[in-house]
């Protein structure tokens, strides 16, 4: 995934140009390179290289293969045949007629880090950066997005997920809302709307998501699925196990309330309006099977299972699984589908089954 809000970059113009610095099987420092995460032989370089590449492709990215201490990380041939093989990918996306446009939008606000004080990691972690893996495993592509596109009405995504939105002029509280295509559904992430330019205010997590929200002091900001969660495929508790300050909950009905704090207010609600829908997520972190719930019941139609991460655009797809075992692809209408690098059928939709190795990269056509 990006560091950055990347769609965003684009939709300016400017070409985002991605620093790829994994670790490849010839990265000689033995110790650093099993703390990264380095890979452990040629095969699984070539994966690697394959899946990010292609995402970039997809995405509409350029990407330069960082070789950070210049001690030989892709000095063998093989690691490069894979910028060849994805050659008639990059030719068509070359002349693509349209931007990468996803469904699934993760959006960010710069003012709003500006925010945060020493020692906030302890939410900004799992709610910024570690909430890429979840989106990864959502079964569907998503585009990372800065909120003043949104307020531009520059991301037509389907759901759009506001990671931090926390502080907020009241004129971008009035963009906001005149901004909304009907239809669109909006998670509101943490403590949405509570920082105003003079003053700290619940009130303000009302004005900006419709949810009336009140301070809470718990020595855990985890949530547990309540029945009505459970009924949409929540079936663990989540959340930083630590005291989070500040922490909300917020009014709901009890159908709407899909999770609760330990001391059963609502942490997780999910509420229909005439422009959408609604939620209001409590604790600062988000998970699979919630975005996966939450993109069905928006009408995101979701590819895979969480079992594999996918970009898709124009026909193509980059899939890598996560387990061994057959993945079921569903394209939601009927199609051949082929091999993008080799030409050849993999099968015919809408639903077609392939065997994969963990790990393992295909990039198709259909």
């Amino acid at each position: 995934p990006r560091m950055g809000p990347a769609e965003s970059v684009r939709e300016a113009g400017i070409l985002w140009l991605n620093e790829d610095d994994s670790r490849t099987f010839l990265d000689p420092r033995r110790q650093e390179h099993a703390q990264e995460g380095g890979l452990v032989d040629l095969k699984q370089t070539r994966q690697v290289r394959l899946r990010n590449t292609a995402q970039e492709a997809v995405r509409g990215f350029g990407s330069w293969w960082m070789d950070l201490p210049a001690q030989g990380w892709f000095n063998d041939a093989r690691i490069w045949e894979e910028m060849v093989r994805l050659h008639s990918v990059d030719a068509f996306m070359i002349k693509r007629p349209r931007p990468f446009t996803p469904d699934v939008a993760a959006v960010v606000d710069e003012d709003s880090m500006c925010h945060l004080a020493g020692g906030s990691a302890v939410a900004a972690r799992p709610l910024i950066y570690d909430a890429r893996a979840e989106f990864g495993r959502l079964g569907t592509p998503y585009g990372q997005y800065s909120l003043r596109d949104v307020i531009a009405r520059r991301v037509p995504a389907k759901l759009q997920v506001f990671l931090s939105a926390w502080a907020l002029s009241p004129e971008q509280r009035k963009a906001l809302a005149s901004s909304r295509s009907p239809g669109t559904s909006r998670i509101w992430c943490w403590a949405p709307g509570y920082i105003y330019p003079d003053r700290q205010d619940p009130s303000g997590i009302a004005e900006v998501t419709g949810f009336v929200a009140h301070p809470v002091s718990l020595p855990t900001a985890e949530v547990t699925p309540t029945q009505v969660g459970a009924q949409q495929g929540l079936l663990h508790a989540w959340g930083p196990k630590v005291a989070i300050q500040p922490l909300f909950a917020v009014e709901a009905r009890p159908e709407e309330i899909w999770a609760t704090f330990s001391d059963g207010s609502a942490a997780v609600a999910v509420r229909r309006t005439t422009l959408g829908m609604d939620v209001f997520v409590g604790t600062p972190q988000l998970r699979t099977e919630l975005l996966r719930a939450l993109a069905k019941l928006s009408g995101v139609h979701l590819l895979t299972g969480s079992e594999a991460t996918v970009w898709a655009a124009e026909g193509f797809l980059s899939l890598q699984a996560h387990r061994a075992g057959p993945l079921t692809l569903d394209l939601g209408q009927a199609a051949t589908v082929r091999d993008a690098l080799d030409g050849d059928v993999v099968g015919h939709g809408p639903q077609i089954t392939i065997p994969f190795e963990q790990g393992e990269v295909r990039v198709l056509r259909y």
